[in-house]
């Protein structure tokens, strides 16, 4: 089963270069409601920069 952090680099990997998007868009194609967790996973990212 996949963490939450990868189910958000999953969904980050498909963000076109150059396009912006906020924690809250992401959490919510997640169904969730953990923005600030988005953040957290993003602060943590060991893929950057191949995922944005």
């Amino acid at each position: 089963m996949k963490t939450f952090a990868d189910k958000a680099y999953d969904l980050l990997r498909k963000v076109p270069e150059g396009r912006v998007t906020t924690y809250k868009e992401i959490a919510h194609a997640l169904g969730t409601k953990a923005y600030r967790g988005i953040g957290q996973v993003m602060k943590r990212n060991p893929y950057a920069p191949e995922v944005p």
